[in-house]
């Protein structure tokens, strides 16, 4: 039999079909929280008031009247981004709402009114409201936006008095301290105009006036620049009279809303229900414990062989069905063949007659597999025998129509030979039931008597498939599997659990059981499995089967 190995690299690797089928596998996860997703987003919108926004425009000159008491630009470049965020925090301010809040009577909150900057390479600012009533929205933020320019006018009109008194004040200093240094000029001059051809006190006023020029003229220079500066003042309070700021864009009340917009959320949830439905179909998968794939299979088998991947039956089929017999054509008739072709590759280099067909837990399909795969192989040629050695809840009978005793626990106890427990079902299919109920099944079959009906039966039959007891609930499967040459696990992919196939290995692997490989039941159709034909997968696990041997 095959050693336990573990996978190789290549079959650790991710595989964007078993990603794919995953998503194929949880499509009714997806499709359900996508469409709670959008079914949400949509109640939420359409309950949701419509809701308009306004906009204003209005354009800041930039230039204040700290500026004109140094010989820098209005206003630096550098600058310029940080002065128009101070427009905007001026707009927002308590001052400004204060002001608006004196005047608006409506019923709309002015603190709601918000600045924004439109471009970096201008100097607009852009003033918008949202409310569900678009005409009040629109006089409120005119109404806004026209206080923001008085108050604006109001702080730079202030800025600029105080700016100019102070420039006065500089101007009158330096000519008073010009009016001091000349005095003695001045007197001569007094003197010169009741006398003048007095060419001595002309000759000194022209001395004095050299003399005092070293004082003078920085004075006057200063009271130039000062003057200019006082110059561009006036300018500059001239444009103040307007608040320094222009309306560009008034606010007008729009006609359609900017929320709630059905389409857009409905997107949306779309694309987040999709990504959170894919998200959860891996989640689920994750925790799913049940074994879905043959990925999933021989992650768990370490290295154990996946020999066939069985469709699941289609409706309408009752226990008594058999695909070989029923529908031959099926894909779950093809299934049985493949397994029938594996297992006779792993009978070509050594003998294999007597195979042990169990299964972790109750209802995996253990009996359908037996059933199918002795007509599999009786079409094949082969004479088999089927054993029902499921003492303890059997239905072998059941799927080839036969009564349960006399059988092989009759056998066995010596009220039956064995000749007369063998039913014949086809030329090439016999049958031994279960038999009468026994109370003790495990030492039934662990008795000399046991292996020599089995010894019997090998000697007449070239195949003798053998029908048992789940592995996890009783010792039986393991009790036999010392009768047999080879021994098929049989997982069902809607039921089977990866705890329950590996405490089921650990079990056969401490009797030294003759695992020859594994059969996975129950594959959803558009699985791994189609029309038939197990995938790339299974058929290069079967081949393996007759490499390693």
């Amino acid at each position: 039999m095959l050693p336990l190995d573990p996978p190789t690299t290549e079959e650790d690797g991710l595989d964007l079909r078993a990603y794919l089928y995953v998503l194929r596998r949880r499509w009714k996860v997806i499709i359900a929280v996508t469409l709670a997703a959008v079914s949400l987003a949509l109640a939420i919108s359409l309950q949701q008031e419509n809701q308009y926004q306004v906009r204003s425009e209005l354009l800041v000159r930039q230039r204040d009247g700290s500026s004109l008491l140094s010989n820098a630009p209005s206003v630096q470049a550098n600058e310029a981004a940080r002065s128009l965020n101070n427009e905007v925090k001026l707009f927002e301010s308590g001052t400004v709402v204060a002001a608006v809040q004196e005047v608006y009577d409506g019923p709309l909150n002015p603190k709601r009114v918000h600045a924004s900057i439109s471009s970096n390479a201008s100097d607009v600012i852009s003033a918008t409201l949202t409310s569900a009533d678009a005409q009040q929205a629109a006089e409120l933020v005119n109404l806004y936006v026209q206080t923001f320019i008085d108050v604006r006018r109001t702080e730079r009109t202030g800025e600029l008095l105080s700016v100019g008194t102070e420039l006065q004040t500089k101007i009158d200093k330096l000519v008073a301290q010009v009016a001091t240094i000349s005095q003695p000029i001045t007197d001569i001059e007094s003197r010169l105009a009741n006398d003048p051809g007095n060419q001595a006190l002309s000759d000194e006023r022209d001395a004095l006036r050299s003399e005092l020029a070293g004082q003078l003229e920085p004075l006057q220079s200063q009271r130039s620049f000062y003057q200019k500066q006082l110059d561009d003042l006036q300018f500059t309070a001239q444009i103040a009279q307007t608040g320094g700021a222009q309306v560009l864009t008034p606010a007008e009340a729009p006609r359609s809303p900017v929320s709630p917009q059905p389409t857009r959320d409905a997107a949306i949830a779309l694309v987040l229900g999709l990504i959170l439905g894919v998200g959860l179909a891996f989640v689920s998968d994750t925790l799913d414990e049940r074994i879905r794939s043959v990925g999933d299979l021989e992650r768990v088998t370490r290295g154990l062989p996946t020999l066939a991947l069985i469709p699941e039956v289609e409706r309408g089929h009752d226990e008594s069905f058999i695909a070989l017999r029923d529908d031959p054509r099926s894909a779950q008739a093809e299934a049985f063949r493949s397994l029938r072709t594996a297992v006779k590759f792993a009978a070509l280099d050594q003998s294999i007659k007597v195979i042990q067909l169990t299964s972790a837990s109750q209802g995996e399909g253990k009996t359908t597999v037996v059933a199918n795969l002795a007509l599999a192989l009786a079409q094949g040629g082969d004479r088999v025998a089927v054993v029902c050695c499921d003492l303890r809840r059997p239905r072998l009978q059941e799927r080839f129509g036969v009564g349960l005793t006399p059988g092989f626990t009759d056998v066995l106890v010596g009220d039956s030979p064995l000749a007369d427990a063998l039913r014949r079902y086809d030329t090439n299919v016999l049958i031994l039931p279960a038999g009468s109920p026994p109370p003790n099944p495990s030492e039934l079959l662990s008795s000399n008597k046991a292996a020599a009906v089995v010894r019997a039966l090998t000697e007449e039959f070239d195949i003798v498939l053998i029908d048992c007891t789940p592995i996890l609930p009783v010792t039986d499967a393991l009790v036999v599997s010392r009768l047999v040459d080879a021994t098929l696990v049989v997982a069902d992919s809607r039921s089977t659990s990866r705890k329950a196939v590996t405490r089921s290995l650990q079990l056969l692997g401490q009797v030294n059981a003759p695992v020859l490989g594994m059969v996975l039941n129950g594959m959803p159709e558009g699985g791994e499995v189609s029309y038939g034909y197990q995938s790339d997968e299974g058929r290069r696990r079967s081949r393996r089967v007759l490499a390693d041997h």
